[in-house]
């Protein structure tokens, strides 16, 4: 199932997977929707816009609450729960007194970010991770549950199969290109095509950037 996300949100590779985390493994994922990815005011310097933690490019993103302040404690909670120790970020306020809040900052559980940012974070999740946590949380609740979503059946399968069969790799020439669609990412293309990020930026010199792809953009994919 994947997430609601506010229509001016963008996300990267790294973005990509903190939202497949949530999209395969949260039971509560109808709930949550996407604020912010690359995008927003979070100033030049921010997880939002791919710093790096411990050598591995790092993503944040934000995800809406609004009144409902169960959903986002119950989100944040299962984060700290399942792959906290995984965090570079983690940053929401409750107004529930039988806790403080969630607060990681660069990989450590904090007491606070300060009133003012804390304050700030009581309408939404902010979550940031490195790609290389990305991947062992990945692992990690693959585990847990078999590879399997827990919860209701996930509906994303279905049009997994259906691109798949529409393209199947098999069927594509020595060398075969993909026209980027509105909603692409490398991360999904490179799925698509069962091949990697890294492989599609060698097949094509013309993306320094894996995070910016345009729209009507013809790549290699094979």
């Amino acid at each position: 199932m994947a997430l609601r996300r506010w229509s001016a949100v963008r996300t990267g590779p790294t973005g990509d997977g903190i939202l497949d985390l949530i999209e395969r493994y949260y039971p509560g994922r109808a709930e949550v929707y996407v604020t912010s990815g690359m995008d927003g005011d979070h100033g030049k310097v921010s997880h939002h816009y791919g710093l790096h933690h411990r050598g591995s490019p790092t993503a944040a993103i934000d995800f809406g609450v609004g009144a409902n302040a169960r959903m986002g404690r119950d989100l944040a909670k299962w984060i700290e729960d399942e792959f906290g120790d995984l965090c570079v970020e983690l940053i929401h306020t409750t107004p529930f007194a039988d806790d403080d809040g969630f607060y990681v900052k660069n990989g450590r559980k904090i007491a606070s970010y300060g009133a003012a940012t804390d304050a700030a974070h009581a309408d939404h999740v902010h979550l940031a991770m490195s790609a290389a946590q990305v991947a062992k949380a990945l692992a990690r609740l693959a585990g847990k549950t078999g590879g399997a979503a827990p919860g209701p059946a996930r509906k994303r399968a279905p049009r997994k199969a259906a691109t798949k069969a529409a393209t199947p790799k098999k069927s594509l020439p020595a060398a075969a290109y993909h026209t980027v669609r509105a909603g692409d990412t490398l991360t999904a293309i490179a799925g698509r095509y069962k091949t990697t990020v890294p492989a599609l930026v060698k097949l094509n010199p013309v993306i320094t950037n894996p995070d910016l792809i345009q729209i009507d953009q013809r790549l290699r994919v094979k």
